[in-house]
């Protein structure tokens, strides 16, 4: 910023908390309660506006408010000279670019300003650094709306914030005035809500399974479970570690889905190849690919059955090199006797490449095997013929579903939790993701998928549905971490199993019919203003 400019910006800035402090003015530094924050008024206001404007205004001196519009006109015009050099765009310049009016937040300054653009006249928003202006926070403004055709004689009359919402007054010698509603979800980089999602019920006997100290390969911790419901029970493969930290696939099952009546002392599955770490030195704690703590072996397993067979796939770690996604399968009768006679496993996802979460759909579609993979950001979507795969064949990612911008709770990654399950309403898809405003933990989504083509999104988790607020959830090797891997129907109610904390086997319920319900009225693929609660301008 030219020094001319930058000491401008501290006097004027000093003068502006000065008059707000002394002209019973208000500022978001001043008080978060404040119900009402003025900005600049250019032109000023026509007297239906004021008459409008004092009844929510307290009285102030005449020439207090003379002086803080003079301060705000000023900063204004130095807001300007910054939005102009920050956008470098010869279109913009101080004829076709007004600032509207500042706000002093913790984030920033937020300054509101209007371009003339295709004979439109349209509102952005941008961000930018207290302590120094030129610097933007944001790496491109947001645009928030567009008022009309300029033609129309729009004019800018007056900007307020009121119970949190950001209200501008316009004037057209054609059409008259109008207030407009800024759209708050984009404002403050977040979806508002219409409806609230149902979220899911976390039992009182949480965890189901916790680490045994007495048997050494699952005695630092027991977590992210595999389910099927087979027999009338529900069937767990949850990833055990002992103090050698190599994952091993452990065994439990339960009558009601909520209590173990059975938990092998014995791992159910076990690394036995090289690209599990079992003929190599154990791996490195620090390495960048290292998840859970693991140092190599079985993790992650997701399980299906597809008519007399439980396929299982599991991401395959040798300690050293890049995570790979396993496939293996045994005999439903010899996985219910707990003979543990799986087919040889083999890999199925390209080499040099992290992939994981990976589910098998329980049935063909469309007379093809789907999977679903995930290779950041996306969960990838491939259709095969066979599930015999020959070693050298892998996964390509034909299709995918993408995290959502940075308004949603889902913006940085996401990958399937659960294998889908088919409901009247579609594929029901338990999901996992991180927001990109907070990578600092894990949360579960839900998606419903067209029945016929899985890959088309009807519905999608408009907020989590299962989030890390218990102590489990937040107390062990990895804090805040909810990471689900298995999801059975029983008696029309959902049962959701999920790791906690990288530490615990959970579980979460909820009435699958009510939940889908739920689901098609706040979820979508799609941004709509009527869910949002806003009306369109």
């Amino acid at each position: 910023m030219p020094t001319n400019l930058n000491n401008s910006f501290t006097k004027i800035k000093k003068a502006i908390f000065k008059a707000f402090k002394t002209g019973g003015g208000s500022s978001r530094l001043q008080s978060e309660k404040t119900k009402v924050e003025l900005v600049a008024e250019l032109p000023p206001p026509n007297p239906i506006q004021l008459k409008k404007n004092s009844q929510t205004n307290s009285p102030t001196n005449p020439s207090t408010r003379s002086a803080k519009q003079k301060i705000r006109q000023e900063l204004n015009q130095l807001f300007t000279q910054i939005l102009i050099e920050e956008l470098g765009d010869t279109t913009a310049n101080a004829s076709t670019l007004q600032v509207e009016g500042f706000f002093i937040t913790q984030e920033g300054l937020q300054v509101f300003y209007h371009l003339l653009e295709a004979e439109q006249i349209k509102v952005y928003l941008h961000l930018l650094e207290l302590a120094q202006p030129d610097h933007a926070l944001w790496e491109k403004p947001k645009f928030i709306t567009t008022i009309g055709e300029i033609k129309a004689g729009w004019q800018f009359q007056q900007l307020s914030k009121i119970d949190g919402q950001y209200l501008a007054i316009w004037h057209s010698p054609l059409l008259g005035s109008k207030e407009i509603k800024y759209p708050q979800y984009l404002i403050k980089n977040e979806i508002e809500l219409k409806h609230e999602p149902q979220v899911l019920y976390k039992p009182a006997g949480n965890p189901v399974l916790k680490p045994n100290a007495a048997n050494s390969w699952e005695a630092f911790c027991t977590f992210n479970p595999a389910a099927v419901y087979a027999a009338n029970k529900v069937h767990l493969l949850y990833r055990a570690q002992g103090y050698d930290y190599v994952s091993q696939i452990g065994y439990a099952c339960s009558d009601d889905g909520l209590t173990i009546n059975e938990r092998l002392n014995q791992p159910a599955y076990r690394p036995t190849q090289r690209f599990e770490g079992s003929t190599m030195p154990l791996g490195n704690p620090k390495n960048n690919f290292v998840s859970g703590g693991g140092c190599g072996g079985c993790e992650d397993p997701r399980a299906t059955i597809i008519g007399n067979r439980l396929y299982m796939t599991y991401v395959a770690f040798d300690g050293w090199n890049p995570p790979r996604i396993a496939l293996t399968s045994i005999a439903l009768t010899d996985f219910l006797d707990h003979n543990f006679l799986w087919e040889k496993p083999v890999l199925i996802s390209k080499p040099g490449v992290v992939d994981k979460s990976a589910v098998i759909f329980p049935e063909k579609i469309n007379d093809k095997y789907v999977i679903m993979h995930r290779i950041f950001p996306n969960i990838l979507i491939d259709f095969v013929d066979s599930l015999n795969f020959d070693g050298r064949t892998y996964l390509n990612g034909e299709h995918k579903i993408s995290p959502r911008s940075r308004e949603w709770w889902d913006s940085r990654k996401i990958g399937a939790g659960a294998p889908p399950l088919k409901t009247k309403e579609g594929w029901l898809l338990i999901y996992q993701a991180v927001d990109d405003k907070d990578a600092s933990e894990y949360k579960v989504g839900a998606m419903l998928l067209d029945l016929n083509d899985p890959t088309k999104v009807l519905y999608r988790s408009a907020k989590p549905i299962l989030e890390p607020g218990e102590d489990y959830e937040n107390y062990g090797f990895k804090p805040g971490i909810v990471y689900p891997c298995g999801a059975v129907i029983k008696n029309d109610t959902l049962f959701v199993y999920y790791g906690g904390a990288d530490s615990y086997v959970c579980v979460a319920t909820t009435p699958l019919t009510q939940f889908l319900d739920n689901l098609k009225t706040t979820g979508f693929a799609h941004l709509e203003p009527s869910m949002l609660g806003l009306n369109p301008t």
